[in-house]
């Protein structure tokens, strides 16, 4: 509490305390608030702004798409799809074989690639990192046959995916 002009008191004293609470209310609301996802902006034509690069684009990801007749991995046909469901001889231990057998082949073509450039460790031992892989499917199929094909991704060690979706329009 601050006191001026008193007589018996040589000093002013400030009680520290409420400030401290109305600074802790300030930080919490400015954490709570802040965004990480990136702002739209419109720019204005006048102003030239630098070029960015993307430094994993999607194109450079695998990719499989299951189209309500087919299941496609990068550009090549691997199965058919029949009500639904991938045929029983392309199933193996829960699995989308053919598409195990295409990822496992990229693999080993992608890491034969660092292998030649020189980016691949030189220890044996250590094994590269786990892959990621885009998938695209269509709503009206089962989640069944997107566990399938996500059990043969991770057999072919591409543990990460990113889901293709669409944005809903306002």
């Amino acid at each position: 509490m601050a006191s001026f002009g008193s007589e018996n008191e040589e000093g002013v004293y400030l009680n520290l305390m409420p400030m401290l609470d109305i600074f802790s209310i300030i930080i919490t609301f400015l954490l709570m608030t802040f965004s990480a996802e990136p702002v739209i902006y419109d720019s204005d034509g006048s102003v030239e702004l630098p070029r960015s690069q993307t430094v994993v684009s999607l194109s450079a990801l695998p990719s499989i798409k299951v189209t309500t007749t087919d299941l496609w991995v990068e550009d090549r046909k691997v199965s058919d799809i029949v009500a639904g469901e991938l045929p029983p001889e392309n199933i193996d231990q829960g699995a989308a074989r053919p598409v195990f057998d295409e990822l496992k082949k990229m693999r080993e073509a992608r890491i034969q690639r660092e292998l030649n450039r020189g980016v691949a460790r030189e220890s044996n031992d250590l094994k590269p990192k786990p892959g990621v892989v885009i998938m695209e499917m269509d709503k009206s199929h089962s989640f069944k046959l997107m566990r399938r094909i996500m059990l043969a991704a991770q057999q072919a060690e591409y543990v990460t995916f990113k889901l293709m979706v669409t944005k809903p329009t306002e």
